[in-house]
């Protein structure tokens, strides 16, 4: 009977001990500035390192592919969201129009959603891609605006400051891109002071120190 007691007593400090913190999530991604991303349905939350949810399901968190580190049985890239440097992209959906920005680890916008398309940070700097408007006049037989669209590729800081203008502006047609899908983009850090550059017209590679 005693035996049995201990027993008893060793799965009940054992059960309880064992608290189920997160339920019936659908993903579960590795940690990253010691925060994870979980995901239910269509939306993502975070979590930290003692189970507590920090930024609650939300659907307008942008993954990101991974190296896989979790299921080496999967696909070596897995997506997910991420903090990189204190910073975790987002995007909103505005006239059929993905804009991407940034939150912190509050779940604060910090950079607002302005971006057709923007990297995560790495060595304190993210590539981002915007519309750059120009009027050319006015079109009397129409009585309408004659404005031509270009895109443009900055470096910006965490703060969201411009920090070099890429020169590799193209014309767009804003019409073309309302199918969701974000322009791609034609620079790509190289070291945490080099970037390089593809030309627009000859479609070569320039390198920069910035």
């Amino acid at each position: 009977m005693r035996n049995l007691l201990i027993t008893v007593s060793c799965f009940l400090i054992c059960f309880v001990g064992f608290g189920q913190l997160i339920l019936d999530v659908d993903e579960v991604a590795p940690f990253h500035e010691d925060l994870a991303a979980i995901k239910l349905n269509n939306q993502w939350a975070f979590i930290n390192k003692e189970g507590e949810k920090v930024i609650n399901f939300r659907d307008d968190l942008v993954a990101s592919t991974q190296k896989n580190i979790l299921d080496t049985k999967k696909s070596n890239t897995v997506v997910y969201p991420l903090f990189k440097e204190n910073r975790c992209l987002v995007r909103k959906l505005i006239d059929d129009i993905y804009y991407y920005g940034y939150i912190d680890k509050s779940g604060k916008e910090v950079i607002s959603t302005q971006y057709l398309n923007a990297t995560n940070f790495n060595n304190g700097y993210a590539i981002v891609i915007k519309f750059a408007k120009n009027v050319m006049g006015n079109n009397d037989v129409l009585g309408k605006r004659m404005v031509s669209y270009k895109l443009e590729e900055y470096i910006i800081d965490t703060s969201g400051n411009l920090v070099k203008y890429l020169d590799n502006a193209r014309n767009c047609i804003p019409s073309r891109i309302k199918n969701k899908i974000p322009p791609d983009f034609y620079s790509k850090f190289m070291s945490s002071k080099l970037i390089a550059v593809k030309s627009t017209k000859e479609q070569k590679w320039n390198i920069y120190k910035f």
